[in-house]
């Protein structure tokens, strides 16, 4: 069952980074385990050449700083989906290193990319070649993981779309924070109004959320976890229900997990701060009531764990590991070894997802050791 809610200290209502102790908090209610683990030294290589290879030539990117997108954008599938086949996580690696470029170039002054994106989903549902090498290789390796979910006509789409969505979202995502947001300050500097300026902040409570599922890639993170290998074959009935929370919990997770490095580096525009915008008019914890930064931190940090504790629920995540842990019969307890096989997967999925943040030197989370918690 879903836990209270976690009320804010008064040593974190008054210090501006009391996210961190919530934060920890937090992997400690949803029993966070981290289990070290590092990719095989062929496929760490082989990666590592695509990178070079492959990547490099069409970005800025220096020698070292592609020898770290090589390791952190294996690790994440690595970590992820330790039930995976080799060709899934070398397929997944290439796609997040590439997000992580675009993530990256978007925020960058000369805008080729931007401008290169408005047609990516044009040329894909066209069969059109992409014009651009970056979205090409995108393209491409979106095609690859087609392939490998060839035989799961359910979860295919789930697998792929998610990373078609992000393109479509980083467009959404860039027009809003500089071209429409641009022309909306000269409109203001004329005196002239606009629809947006005569609501309450609370009339979009949705859309911070809505926005970030567009470039989450959620949903294809999910396929993964139930289809790592071309003959499991785990049954969509069992696990179906979960898939909206776990969905959630990738997105909110990482904007739970990035908000650390965003604050640092004095980001004002996530989804932290654009939810923290839309629930202004409630009562929160600053000086004077008002809501802050650190409840919005700490209602997405209860979302996020009550989301968790129902995925738990309905994949039985507590049974499913007693069995293994006792060596019992399930079928004392109506579970059978697809529903142990389902659970662990989602549960190893979890643990490997949070590890890699806590790993990755680029969410600036070094203080927070992974060595802490429960390992199985």
């Amino acid at each position: 069952m879903p836990g209270e809610n976690h009320p804010l200290s008064a040593l974190e209502k008054g210090n501006p980074k009391g996210y961190i102790s919530r934060l920890q908090f937090l992997l400690h209610e949803v029993e966070y385990r981290h289990i070290p683990s590092s990719p095989p030294i062929e496929l760490l290589r082989s990666h590592n050449s695509w990178t070079h290879d492959t990547l490099g030539p069409m970005t800025p990117w220096t020698k070292c700083h592609l020898d770290a997108v090589a390791k952190m954008s294996l690790d994440l599938p690595y970590k992820a989906y330790p039930y995976a086949d080799t060709e899934v996580i070398a397929v997944i690696g290439k796609l997040t290193a590439l997000v992580l470029y675009i993530d990256d170039s978007l925020e960058t002054a000369d805008g080729i990319v931007y401008d290169e994106i408005g047609s990516f989903a044009y040329h894909v549902f066209m069969g059109k070649p992409q014009p651009f090498g970056i979205l090409n290789l995108y393209h491409v390796c979106i095609k690859e993981l087609l392939h490998l979910f060839e035989g799961d006509t359910a979860l295919r789409g789930l697998a792929v779309w998610g990373w078609i969505n992000y393109i479509d979202g980083c467009l959404l995502e860039k027009r809003l924070l500089t071209t429409d947001t641009d022309n909306l300050s000269k409109r203001r500097c004329n005196g002239i109004s606009n629809a947006a300026q005569e609501t309450s902040p609370k009339a979009g409570i949705n859309f911070p959320l809505w926005m970030r599922n567009k470039t989450a890639i959620g949903e294809s993170f999910i396929a993964p976890i139930f289809h790592s290998t071309e003959e499991q074959g785990l049954p969509l009935s069992r696990y179906l229900r979960a898939l909206p929370d776990i969905s959630y919990f990738i997105g909110v997770m990482n904007d739970i997990l990035s908000f650390h490095k965003e604050e640092l580096a004095g980001e004002s525009v996530n989804m932290i701060h654009l939810q923290t915008h839309s629930f202004k008019e409630s009562r929160g914890s600053g000086p004077s009531g008002e809501w802050t930064a650190l409840d919005t931190f700490n209602h997405l940090c209860n979302e996020v764990r009550d989301a968790i504790y129902r995925i738990n629920e309905i994949l039985r995540v507590q049974d499913c590991e007693k069995i293994v842990r006792d060596g019992s019969n399930g079928k004392s307890m109506g579970l059978s070894e697809v529903d142990v096989a389902i659970a662990l997967r989602w549960r190893k999925f979890k643990d490997g997802y949070i590890s890699w943040h806590l790993e990755t030197p680029r969410y600036k989370l070094d203080f927070i050791r992974p060595e802490q918690f429960q390992t199985d």
